[in-house]
């Protein structure tokens, strides 16, 4: 009787995503800013982690009214990571997302941008939305526009092929509007909060919470600015192409390796390394 042939699995495809970091300015000594972080549901994707909001990229996001890229965003060559026209689905996911999970809405009527608590017509179009309401249709009902253009390009991780579930994920980077307020869904969401990076990397190092890889180079990232302007400023000039961090053995450990993904020539590599059941900046 002949042997059958085991045939190599092909890797999973990565799925469209985005993920919003959101940051606010913080009077704490030695912390120039906060990112909002929220606890996963343990029912979704990432059960149990603190992430950044998001989701992976809707259908719906290719077609909303007044949508705008950043016009101040630096781009990357089309064959190597996203452009205009077609990056604009993924920063329509990324406010989607936002409000969705935690109710922040990054909006304008006409060019004003929404400021102060929302209006309770406008807070309630979340519900709507999570009843499988159309976001562009909503925000059209409200004469909103997303205010898409408020956020920039920080990042761009393609997850490994090691991986069984996969996404190509755009992080991108804005500032937390003046008078809302962040709050947690329930489903997806368990909770929500503000830390700064040095902090969630501490908190993750005691293992106070749950961090993935991505989640962790970004925090390391961050921690070594100075102001919320600087990263923004920073953001606008980065050039992000579409990377594969490398899982690779070193010296009897395992080690991600996340090259620069933006151009620049004062950028190492940088390496996360797995010690003690925990990827850690090395």
């Amino acid at each position: 009787m002949a042997m059958a042939t085991l045939r190599p699995v092909p890797p999973a495809h990565p799925l469209p995503s985005s993920t919003v970091i959101l940051l606010r300015d913080t009077t704490h000594e030695g912390d120039p800013f906060e990112v909002l972080m929220l606890e996963r549901h343990g029912s979704v994707s990432f059960p149990g982690v603190h992430a950044f909001p998001g989701g992976v990229v809707d259908p719906g996001d290719h077609d909303v009214a007044g949508a705008e890229l950043p016009p101040d965003q630096a781009w990357a060559p089309e064959a190597e990571g996203d452009c205009p026209p077609g990056a604009l689905p993924y920063w329509v996911a990324a406010v989607r997302e936002l409000f969705e999970e935690v109710g922040i809405l990054l909006a304008s009527s006409g060019d004003v941008p929404l400021a102060g608590p929302l209006a309770p017509e406008v807070a309630a179009l979340r519900a709507r939305l999570h009843g499988g309401e159309s976001f562009a249709t909503l925000l059209a009902a409200q004469g909103l526009r997303p205010a898409t253009h408020q956020l920039y390009s920080f990042a761009r991780w393609i997850t490994p092929p090691q991986n069984p579930r996969r996404f190509d994920t755009r992080f991108l980077v804005g500032r937390m509007p003046r008078g809302q307020d962040a709050v947690a869904d329930g489903t997806e969401t368990v909770s929500c909060g503000w830390m700064s990076p040095r902090a969630a990397l501490a908190a993750y190092e005691r293992g106070d919470i749950m961090l993935i890889p991505p989640t962790v180079r970004t925090l390391d990232d961050l921690r070594g600015f100075p102001s919320i302007e600087a990263v923004l400023a920073d953001a606008r000039r980065r050039v992000v192409r579409a990377v594969r961090p490398e899982v690779v053995q070193t010296g009897g450990l395992a080690t991600l390796s996340y090259p620069d993904n933006t151009g620049r020539t004062d950028a190492a590599p940088r390496r996360l390394v797995l010690r003690d059941g925990r990827w850690r900046p090395d």
